[in-house]
């Protein structure tokens, strides 16, 4: 188990917490984070789609080099 992961959560809580009491405007840092935590699954499931179809072209054997 990796020692270090529970202090990274302790420190993005604490970072979400300092945000939370600093930001004047709440409706556009709620905004601002889910349109961030969509991009970045919607990255994250065209990258897995991507690997997907490469996998499965190699696993057939049709690879373009020689």
């Amino acid at each position: 188990m990796n020692s270090l992961k529970g202090l990274g959560v302790c420190a993005v809580l604490g970072a979400i917490a300092f945000a939370l009491t600093k930001v004047e405007d709440m409706d556009q840092l709620i905004l601002g984070a889910s349109i961030g935590i969509v991009t970045l699954t919607l990255i994250g499931y065209m990258a897995s789609i991507r690997r997907s179809r490469r996998d499965r072209r190699v696993a057939r054997g049709s690879s373009t080099r020689g």
